[in-house]
């Protein structure tokens, strides 16, 4: 298994004990194994530095039980970084209740110096984009 899935499957084991930011720094979860950090980022419109071999976690809540579906993409310098598939899951219910909503979460990858742009948008049943936030990603030399 890659870097990027080994990653990506920790921290969405983890996802409900991670803090993102929304106008602070976000919080870095530490590796014990590796002494390096993990980074979780609430998707919003803004920017990041990042340099080779970093990993972020990108995380959009929302409800696909409602019909919304929300898709990620990059644009800009593709080669700088690396975009998982979308993975959800359902935030869990003390009730029991289904249908609460959830968070998708994508592994993004610095790979090697450029500027790309994470965009990720939430589409309705009918096929109109409701929201589109962008993530620009500056991946600088180490």
């Amino acid at each position: 298994m890659n870097k990027l899935k080994k990653c990506l499957l920790a921290v969405i084991a983890t996802a409900f004990t991670l803090t993102a930011f929304a106008a602070a720094p976000a919080h870095a979860a530490k590796d014990p194994a590796k002494g390096d950090y993990t980074l979780s980022v609430e998707m919003q419109t803004g920017q990041i530095r990042l340099l080779p071999d970093d990993i972020v976690v990108i995380s959009l809540q929302n409800n696909p039980t409602t019909g919304y579906s929300v898709s990620a993409k990059i644009t800009g310098t593709k080669k700088a970084v690396k975009l998982s598939k979308g993975f959800y899951a359902a935030t869990p219910s003390p009730s029991g209740m289904v249908g609460g909503g959830g968070v998708t979460n994508w592994g993004l990858e610095a790979i090697k110096p450029g500027v790309a742009t994470v965009v990720v948008t939430m589409t309705a049943p009918g096929g109109k984009v409701e929201q589109t936030f962008k993530l620009k990603v500056f991946v600088t030399a180490k």
